[in-house]
C-alpha cells in the first residue's frame, strides 16, 4: 500500500488561484470604468464645460458627495476641496495687488479670466499632474490645471501664455518681417513646464548659449535687410554696440548707431562740462569746495539698472541757485517756461514799488555763484535802487538772469522780437526762447546692463567723464572696455564667460524708447 505524498503548500496556493473565481470579472469591469470615470471623463467633463458641471451636480448632490468621499481620501485633494471656491482668486493676488488685477480683468478677454474665475471643479484635473513641481515662477497655479491648460490633452498654447505674459514681445517685430525659422515656434517650443522649481531658467541659459549662433552666425539668410552684423561669440566674433541716439534735442527720431573709434555724440540742448565737476580739487559751492563724483547727481534705481532722472531741484539749485533780487528778497524764480520766469519778475517789482519794501544795504543772505564750476562770479546786480519804474527794473533783470547769471550757462538762449503771450503780466518784458532739452531715452533698446551687479567696478572703469568737456558726447563704453572683464564661451584666467543670455534676451523687450521729464517738457522751445 502506497502512502499519499504531501504537496507543498506553495503548489496549493497556485492551484487555488488558478481555480475560476466566479464574479472576479465584474469587478474588475467596474474598477475599470470607476478609474476612467474619475481620471478621464470627469476632469475633461469639468474642464471643457465647467459651467453645464456646476449645474449637473447641483442638481444631483448625492452624486457630488459619493465623488467628494472618494478625493476625501487624498490629504491633499481634502485641501483642495476646502479651498476650491477662492482658490482662482487667491492665485491671482498671490502675484498681484488688488488695483492690477482689477485693471487685468476690466482690459482682458472674458476667454483669458474666466480660469481664474472658474477653475476645474474640486481641481479633479490634478490628477493629470506629471509628478514634478512647476517652476517657482507658477507655484501660485500649482493647484490649477486649467490656469495654463485651457484645453485637456492639448499642449499649453501661446493665448494661455499670454493671458498672463502680456508684454512678451515677438523676436522679430512682426511689422519687419517674417523669419520662416521662427514661424512655426511657440511658447512650448522653448519652455517646457513641470521640470523643478528652477526648470525654466535653466532651460532658458541653455537655450541662449546654444541657439543663437545658429541664426546670428550668417544673419543675412534670415533677413537680408538687417542691419545686424553676424554674432558667434563675444570674444571671437561680435561687432561693435550699437546705441541709440536722438537726431536734435527737440526731435522724437532715434538713430541706431555704432561706436567708433573716435566716440559717439548726441545733440543735448545742455552745456555740461564733466570734466570741471570731477575736478580733484572740487568745486565752489556756497559751502566751500565741495569733491562731486559721479554718485552726487546719478542715483541707481532700485532695479539695479536705470537711474533716477538728474533735476535741478534735487541736484543743480545747491550749488546754482535763481535768486535775481539780494537787496530785497532771498526769492528765486522758478526752474520752468519762460513766460513764468518773466511773469514773476513783473509781479515782484510791482509789488515792491506799491507797497514800497524797504531796501537793506547788504544781502539777507550769502549769495550763491550762478556761474560755472572754476570760473569767477560775476555780481549779481540789485535792480531795485535804481528810479525806473517796475517795469524797466523787471526787464533789467531779465536780461541779467537769461543773458549773464543763469539760464545762459547750462541752455542754449535766444532773445525774441515782439511782445509776449497777451493777458500775462510779463508780456512787455523782452522775450526769449529756452533751446529744446533732448528727453531722456534708452541707449541701449536690445540688451540689458545690470549696474549693481558691477558695483565693484568704479564708474571711471567704463565711463570716461573726467575727461568730457562737452555735454553731447556720449559717454558708453566701446566692446573692448567689455573684454577687459568678459570672455566668451571659452574659459579665461580672471574673466568672466559669458553667452548670448547674459546680456539679450530671447524676447525682444518692449522699451518705451523716449521718455520726457517733466521739467524737459517745461523748457522745450516755448516761444513767448
Amino acid at each position: 500500500m502506497k502512502h499519499p505524498v504531501d504537496i507543498p503548500p506553495i503548489i496549493k496556493q497556485i492551484k487555488k488561484l488558478q481555480t475560476p473565481t466566479h464574479g472576479r470579472r465584474w469587478l474588475s469591469w467596474l474598477l475599470f470604468i470607476s478609474l476612467t470615470f474619475i481620471c478621464l471623463v470627469l476632469p475633461v467633463y469639468h474642464s471643457m464645460l465647467p459651467q453645464q458641471s456646476a449645474e449637473f451636480f447641483s442638481a444631483h448632490p448625492k452624486l457630488q458627495k459619493l465623488i467628494e468621499y472618494g478625493f476625501h481620501q487624498d490629504a491633499k485633494l481634502k485641501h483642495l476641496i476646502a479651498n476650491a471656491e477662492h482658490q482662482a482668486e487667491a492665485n491671482v493676488l498671490r502675484v498681484s495687488t488688488p488695483e492690477a488685477l482689477k485693471k487685468f480683468t476690466a482690459n482682458t478677454p472674458k476667454w483669458q479670466t474666466e480660469r481664474f474665475e472658474k477653475p476645474t471643479y474640486m481641481g479633479v484635473d490634478k490628477l493629470w499632474n506629471p509628478g514634478h513641481p512647476l517652476d517657482q515662477a507658477h507655484q501660485a497655479w500649482a493647484s490649477d490645471c486649467k490656469a495654463c491648460h485651457s484645453l485637456p490633452f492639448v499642449q499649453v498654447q501661446d493665448k494661455d501664455c499670454k493671458a498672463c505674459h502680456q508684454n512678451a514681445s515677438d523676436h522679430v517685430d512682426q511689422k519687419i518681417t517674417t523669419v520662416s525659422a521662427l514661424k512655426e515656434a511657440t511658447c512650448a517650443s522653448c519652455h517646457r513646464d513641470h521640470n523643478g522649481l528652477d526648470g525654466l531658467s535653466q532651460q532658458n541659459k541653455q537655450y541662449m548659449s546654444t541657439n543663437c549662433a545658429s541664426c546670428h552666425s550668417d544673419i543675412k539668410k534670415s533677413y537680408a535687410k538687417t542691419e545686424t552684423l553676424d554674432v558667434e561669440d563675444f570674444a571671437t566674433k561680435h561687432p561693435e554696440f550699437r546705441y541709440t541716439l536722438l537726431e536734435h534735442p527737440n526731435s522724437q527720431k532715434l538713430v541706431r548707431t555704432r561706436m567708433s573709434k573716435h566716440g559717439l555724440t548726441e545733440p543735448t540742448g545742455l552745456k555740461f562740462p564733466h570734466d570741471v565737476h570731477l575736478d580733484e580739487d572740487g568745486v565752489k559751492s556756497p559751502k566751500g569746495k565741495v569733491e562731486m563724483n559721479c554718485a552726487s547727481c546719478h542715483t541707481l534705481k532700485a532695479d539695479g539698472q536705470h537711474f533716477e532722472p538728474v533735476t535741478m531741484k534735487n541736484h543743480c539749485q545747491s550749488c546754482h541757485d535763481l535768486k535775481f533780487e539780494p537787496a530785497v528778497s532771498n526769492r528765486e524764480v522758478p526752474h520752468g517756461s519762460v513766460e513764468l520766469v518773466l511773469n514773476t519778475l513783473r509781479e515782484f517789482y510791482s509789488y515792491v514799488q506799491v507797497n514800497t519794501v524797504p531796501v537793506d544795504e547788504k544781502p539777507l543772505t550769502p549769495l550763491i555763484n550762478l556761474v560755472r564750476p572754476g570760473e569767477d562770479a560775476p555780481e549779481v546786480a540789485s535792480y531795485i535802487r535804481s528810479n525806473v519804474g517796475s517795469r524797466n527794473q523787471a526787464a533789467f533783470s531779465a536780461e541779467a538772469l537769461f543773458e549773464k547769471t543763469s539760464c545762459n550757462l547750462c541752455h542754449e538762449v535766444k532773445k525774441l522780437i515782439g511782445q509776449g503771450k497777451t493777458g500775462t503780466p510779463g508780456k512787455d518784458l523782452p522775450q526769449y526762447e529756452i533751446g529744446a532739452i533732448a528727453p531722456s531715452h534708452t541707449w541701449l533698446v536690445s540688451s540689458e546692463f545690470n549696474h549693481a551687479q558691477h558695483r565693484l567696478a568704479e564708474c571711471s572703469d567704463c565711463h570716461a567723464a573726467k575727461q568730457s568737456k562737452k555735454s553731447e558726447e556720449v559717454l558708453m563704453p566701446s566692446i573692448k572696455t567689455c573684454h577687459d572683464c568678459h570672455t566668451g564661451k571659452q574659459a579665461e584666467s580672471n574673466k568672466l564667460v559669458s553667452d548670448c543670455g547674459l546680456c539679450h534676451g530671447f524676447h525682444q523687450p518692449a522699451h518705451t524708447l523716449i521718455t520726457t521729464p517733466k521739467e524737459a517738457t517745461q523748457l522745450s522751445a516755448i516761444k513767448h
